[in-house]
């Protein structure tokens, strides 16, 4: 794992993404930003951690405490040391959040100094550290990424829920939040309820843009249906198919598509597909059996490259949340890839995702926590013709690639970076800090 991170070279903007979680960790997100990025003529180097999420354990090849430099495919890595943690103590959170921030100070000092502008790709919101010491410093700019709100994200989680750490922890996260947006050129948020939220939080509304997540448009794209995906489940042709692929975990609230189900049993044709892993799939299994529901099934966690052409097995694809308030400004990365694929979504959750998908009449939407809603919803949609679920279809293609795709929103990123390096000013001129694009 070497490389040089003096490279001179010619005449193109350098980014330093600043991201305390990159891959080989399963986060696609960063990588898709800095690979647009660099298709848009940034030279971008990578400040990152060691990679330890979401188990905590370091994998071989790496330590936890070394600082290491390594070439991904053409992109300058750089990670910094820190404690390895992902389980719930509160102490050992900590302690990964802040020995990150600490370490990428001090060992990203020179490429955030050679950088034109910092791209901060906020979660945890202590990942802006190294950025925020290089404004201080150099004068270097930096757009922040929030992508989940802070410090509210980390109570919601069940982390220090009362009591005098609580308010400590409430009043530290709370300040250094503050400052991080205060000091940020401009800041992108992945959904416009978030962007609401901060507006209201006193943040200047020209200061913020909605920047969407866009899904991985090599697989989530219309696609044949498989023609094998009904049959290996039991499923007839005709048979009125409602899909969802994805976590089955708690904040998804499932049950309540199961208990949907339970007041569809006079509609035999009428189908439930959980697609997936997570916490609560056994618990699922569970109920449907209880219940007696034979129009409840389970299938396993399909391919990427084949989960497009399953999708396509199925009338509607289904998206689901808790009705919590965090929810009500979440937009889950699901209603991306259901809008790319072609494909109409039943929205059962709060907020901006049925106001997307009802907005783009690309689908229905049910109140979050309402079986019965969503089984009439189910009814309704049923009862549509095919071609009108064929034109809600097209209509999600159209509004993501109007609204949603990597063209649209990697542009937007490109140009506020763009305007962060013009409006600093300070005179370095076009040579120093430049390197030849890989």
């Amino acid at each position: 794992m070497s490389a040089d991170l003096d490279r001179g070279g010619v005449d193109a903007t350098r980014i330093a993404l600043v991201t305390q979680w990159f891959p080989p960790e399963p986060t696609g997100i960063p990588l898709g930003i800095a690979r647009s990025l660099e298709n848009r003529d940034f030279a971008v180097d990578v400040l990152t951690g060691v990679p330890n999420y979401p188990t905590g354990v370091v994998p071989a090849g790496y330590r936890a405490h070394r600082r290491s430099v390594e070439d991904l495919d053409g992109l300058r890595v750089l990670r910094a040391p820190l404690y390895p943690s992902h389980d719930r103590s509160t102490v050992r959170r900590a302690a990964n959040y802040l020995s990150w921030a600490a370490s990428s100070t001090v060992v990203g000092r020179g490429l955030l100094r050679s950088a034109d502008a910092s791209l901060v790709y906020g979660s945890p919101i202590t990942a802006a550290t190294a950025a925020m010491a290089a404004r201080m410093r150099w004068r270097t700019p930096y757009v922040l990424m929030v992508m989940d709100l802070w410090p509210d994200s980390v109570f919601a989680t069940g982390f220090l829920t009362e009591g005098a750490g609580r308010r400590l922890a409430a009043a530290a996260l709370g300040g250094l939040t503050d400052r991080v947006h205060r000091w940020a050129d401009h800041i992108t948020v992945p959904s416009p309820g978030l962007r609401r939220t901060l507006i209201e939080r006193g943040i200047p509304a020209d200061k913020v843009s909605v920047v969407y997540n866009w899904a991985d448009e090599k697989v989530m794209q219309p696609a044949e249906p498989d023609p094998t995906f009904r049959a290996r489940l039991g499923l007839g042709q005709d048979d009125f198919v409602v899909m969802y692929a994805g976590n089955l975990g708690a904040a998804q609230r499932l049950d309540v598509a199961v208990t949907a189900m339970e007041h569809l049993r006079d509609l035999p044709d009428v189908h439930l597909v959980l697609v997936g892993g997570g916490v609560e799939r056994e618990s699922l299994r569970e109920r449907v059996k209880a219940g007696g529901l034979a129009t409840v099934h389970f299938a396993d966690q399909i391919a990427p490259e084949r989960i497009a052409a399953a999708m396509a097995a199925a009338q509607l694809q289904l998206i689901s949340l808790a009705d919590e308030p965090l929810f009500h400004i979440t937009l889950p990365g699901k209603v991306q890839a259901i809008l790319a694929s072609g494909q109409p979504a039943l929205v059962c959750a709060p907020g901006d995702a049925a106001r997307i998908v009802t907005g783009a009449e690309a689908g229905f939407a049910a109140p979050p926590g309402d079986p019965a809603a969503l089984a009439a919803v189910i009814r309704q949609a049923r009862s549509t013709p095919p071609d009108r679920l064929r034109d809600m279809g097209h209509a999600a293609r159209r509004h993501y690639l109007a609204h949603m795709s990597e063209e649209i929103n990697a542009q937007v990123l490109a140009d506020l970076l763009t305007d962060a390096v013009r409006r600093r000013g300070d005179g370095r001129g076009r040579g120093r800090g430049r390197r030849r694009k890989p």
